[in-house]
């Protein structure tokens, strides 16, 4: 049987002041992903996510809702 899981904000409607956001990554030339656990707003994880991407190049940074597991 299948979980199901809650997001944390409106999948739908995503404005700067939403809680319940990460910032996850990916290497653009692999297989090897991840994301930081640190729950922020969306804005803040938008904002975070592009001062890692201009540090890092060689990975893929974005704004990641969370979710929690409802079983």
């Amino acid at each position: 049987m299948a979980g199901v899981y809650i997001n944390r904000a409106n999948p739908m409607l995503r404005q700067d002041g939403d809680k319940g956001y990460r910032v996850a990554w990916k290497l653009k030339y692999g297989f090897q992903k991840s994301r930081f656990d640190k729950e922020m707003t969306y804005g803040e994880a938008r904002k975070q996510a592009a001062e890692l991407q201009a540090k890092e190049p060689e990975k893929v940074f974005w704004a990641e809702m969370m979710m929690d597991p409802h079983f």
